[in-house]
């Protein structure tokens, strides 16, 4: 008789940087093909793109657990590379990201949902993120530990509620992926924490929590000088003010094209045989990745329009010109063609 063995679709990669023992997870959709990487180091960024690559899996997120203190991430190489969504808590107040989630959002990964669980405290955006039985808790709890809370606007007290009223309120049996370990461990469980973590487990009390974590006495990260204001710009040389991210809709740009005016263009960025089954009349095809080629026709003028079909390629493509130097654009990016044609606005399409 046949044995049948059933595999989970939604696979886990567990990677970790030994310079800084930080764990990034690359959560693959095994139905669909979709992944989300979560807490990627920049150092490792040909490792990561290598297995994505030879996986086979598209990139759709990467997911931020908070700005990090003692290692820069690569989500923005990362974006550049694979058009992904990076993913950071609202509160962070993080520039040139795509997508801001608040406590209790939701990232569909295929079938699967991936739930945003504010948990500050570490620092004070940081976010925790759920899915199928598994938490992936940042700096907020580790295996027998948790994050410091003396730099980043930490507070120990609200590390101590983000713990026990949220992450502890999830099923015992939950798998808990920290950012990192110091100890050669892979993995807990919430009802493992619970029990044996030495700082807030065995239902101590939050005045004892807050005396442990006023007296560790921890030396500063020794990257803490490059790394927060690599994070704050996702890792890559970017300067917030070229970065211009408005919630700028199809109605809007319709404005723009019915104006015509000689020193705003409008971009598809789509690929040549996408632009020639149908595109928005007088455009520009440039092609996501060839960007650097028409730099100086670009800066010509006074605005610059991007739009694809769903929004992630141009807001990839503006992130790209950005680093190049152009501040006179605006990414349609939570919209593209369709939403265009759905209007009943014109398009040119083959005769």
């Amino acid at each position: 008789m046949a044995i049948h063995y059933s595999y989970p679709s939604l696979l886990i990669k567990q990677l970790f940087d030994r310079g800084t023992c930080t764990y990034t997870y690359l959560l693959i959709n095994s139905k669909t093909q979709e992944a989300a990487i979560i807490d990627p180091v920049k150092e490792q960024f040909n490792r990561d793109v290598k297995m994505i690559e030879e996986l086979g899996v598209e990139l759709i997120y990467t997911i931020e657990t908070h700005v990090h203190a003692d290692h820069s991430t690569s989500s923005g190489m990362l974006r550049q590379n694979t058009g992904a969504q990076i993913v950071f808590a609202h509160v962070a107040d993080i520039q040139a990201i795509d997508i801001r989630i608040k406590d209790g959002d939701e990232l569909a990964l295929g079938d699967y949902v991936i739930k945003a669980i504010s948990t500050p405290g570490h620092t004070s955006g940081c976010m925790s993120y759920y899915v199928d039985g598994m938490v992936f808790t940042g700096d907020a709890l580790f295996i027998r530990g948790c994050g410091r809370t003396d730099f980043q606007h930490g507070d120990s007290a609200m590390l101590y509620d983000s713990i026990t009223q949220k992450l502890f309120s999830l099923p015992d049996e939950t798998r808990v992926y920290p950012c990192h370990d110091y100890n050669g461990r892979a993995e807990s469980t919430i009802g493992e924490e619970k029990q044996w973590n030495p700082r807030i487990g065995q239902g101590n009390s939050k005045e004892k929590f807050i005396a442990i974590m006023d007296n560790l006495n921890l030396a500063i990260p020794k990257k803490i000088n490059e790394a927060i204001p690599a994070n704050t710009s996702c890792g890559i040389n970017f300067n917030p003010q070229y970065y211009v991210h408005e919630d700028f809709s199809m109605d809007d740009l319709y404005k723009v094209w019915r104006e015509n005016n000689a020193d705003e263009l409008i971009v598809d960025n789509r690929t040549p045989e996408e632009f020639a089954e149908g595109h928005i009349p007088r455009c520009k095809n440039i092609p996501l990745g060839t960007e650097d080629q028409y730099i100086e026709e670009l800066t010509q003028y006074k605005r610059v329009y991007i739009y694809c079909r769903s929004g992630r390629r141009a807001q990839t493509a503006l992130t790209n010109l950005s680093i190049m130097g152009l501040e006179n654009l605006i990414c349609i990016s939570h919209s593209g063609l369709p939403n265009w044609i759905d209007a009943g606005y014109q398009i040119n399409t083959p005769q």
